[in-house]
């Protein structure tokens, strides 16, 4: 953990101020009032009371004790987790208003100390910085400053990671939306083959019916002119003239007549008469 200034070193530091400027004269009531406000801050931080900071600001109309009043103001603050803003603007009026190494450089310390708490890394490795560069035997300060660094540097380790992970993630993203587009470019090349063919097959069906079509036309043009052929080499009947069905039943009727003549013919001579044969035609 980040080692903290012990609480009562700037109040045992307000005290020795507020000795020394005891022996001076009391004329001027602005640094007599200022001077109750510090006495009465002291009191109050020391007693976990409300309203010690702003005593400490009040402390700093002081003459020859403003910067010390400055840097109470900013320690009372630091005890509030909302206030470290108006503790780190505190603090940097201690630093303007003093040249002593030694506050200077704890006021730029507390000033990391508030910066660390808010996670800002990068402004409070600079603070510490500021604190050893005004007491470079401020091991509180040199000890944060380390702590800070590796804090950095985990954060980076982190961030790296992260980055990392994300690339690996986006990379996986792009190599499934690659496979994704293929597949689709699959899925519409086998659609497209499987149209074709079933283009090709139709195609096929539509030649393979027509080609029936010709044939049926064709073998039905040949029976047609068979059919003619036929009826030309059959003989015309001529106008006038016995055809052949007629003369065949012709003949078959003269058969029968001349079967029935001579039977009658062998009647007759079996009885030993003779009779006058007539035909009936």
């Amino acid at each position: 953990m980040m080692k903290r200034i012990v609480n009562r070193f700037f109040l045992l530091l307000s005290m020795i101020a507020l000795l020394v400027c005891s022996n001076r004269s009391w004329s001027q009531s602005d640094d007599f009032a200022a001077k109750a406000s510090i006495i009465d801050g002291i009191r109050a931080y020391e007693a976990g009371e409300e309203g010690a900071d702003s005593l400490f600001i009040l402390g700093e109309r002081h003459t020859d004790l403003a910067a010390l009043s400055a840097y109470n103001a900013g320690r009372s603050l630091l005890e509030k987790s909302e206030s470290g803003q108006e503790a780190r603007q505190a603090f940097q009026r201690a630093i303007k208003s003093e040249a002593d190494e030694q506050l200077t450089s704890d006021a730029w310390h507390n000033i990391g100390n508030s910066l660390l708490m808010e996670q800002d890394l990068e402004n409070a490795i600079e603070a510490y910085k500021s604190a050893l560069r005004a007491n470079p035997r401020n091991e509180a300060a040199r000890y944060n400053l380390s702590y800070a660094l590796r804090q950095q540097q985990d954060q980076q380790d982190q961030q790296d990671q992260q980055d990392q992970q994300d690339q690996q993630d986006q990379q996986d993203q792009q190599d499934q939306q690659d496979q994704q587009d293929q597949q689709d470019q699959q899925d519409q090349q086998d659609q497209k083959n499987q149209q074709d063919q079933q283009d090709q097959q139709d195609q096929q069906d539509q030649q393979d019916q027509q080609d029936q079509q010709d044939e049926q036309d064709q073998q039905n043009q040949q029976d047609q002119q068979g059919q003619e052929q036929q009826e030309q080499e059959q003989p015309q009947q001529v106008e006038g003239q016995i055809s052949k069905e007629d003369m065949e039943r012709i003949l078959e009727s003269l058969e029968r007549g001349e079967e029935e003549v001579q039977a009658k013919l062998m009647k007759a001579k079996s009885q030993g008469k003779k009779k006058k044969i007539e035909k009936d035609w």
